[in-house]
């Protein structure tokens, strides 16, 4: 029997992205980190993630939602997603380095926070099977590395 990875991730959601043939995934990055003896955050770098709902699972109402509560930029959509890592894609960034994103297929997409830019936070509640959490002192996202993202 194949093995499979399965992965819960907690991110940052930059926007919903259509191909070319009409499939929607969700981008979404991570910061991850962690703090040192001294209580100090230390950045690793970032993640990231394309998300692609799995065959069996309705997830355009999240990504409709997501899609519309991104079109205020000034607004960061914080999601937490249950899924399978189906693949790794190979490109360069805006920056010119190298870097990898993940392909992952969703089970379900929660959104677990709507935070402004400038620090602020609107509580979005739990939804289905999901509690929020306590996340500590709130790390800002890097810009959306999706922005020049090539088709797929």
């Amino acid at each position: 029997m194949a093995g499979r990875t399965s992965i819960i991730i907690q991110g940052t959601a930059w926007g919903v992205r259509e191909t070319q043939n009409g499939k929607r995934y969700l981008s979404v990055s991570v910061s991850p980190g962690y703090r040192d003896r001294n209580g100090n955050w230390v950045s690793q770098p970032e993640q990231y993630y394309s998300v692609w709902p799995a065959g069996y699972a309705n997830l355009n109402p999240v990504f409709d939602q997501i899609a519309q509560l991104r079109q205020n930029q000034d607004q960061f959509v914080d999601v937490t997603i249950v899924g399978e890592i189906s693949g790794l894609d190979a490109y360069t960034n805006k920056k010119g380095e190298a870097t990898a994103s993940c392909n992952v297929n969703a089970s379900a997409v929660a959104i677990t926070n709507v935070r402004q830019k400038n620090g602020g936070q609107q509580g979005y509640g739990t939804q289905a099977g999901y509690t929020q959490q306590p996340q500590g002192q709130a790390q800002p996202p890097a810009s959306d590395p999706w922005s020049s993202d090539p088709s797929f």
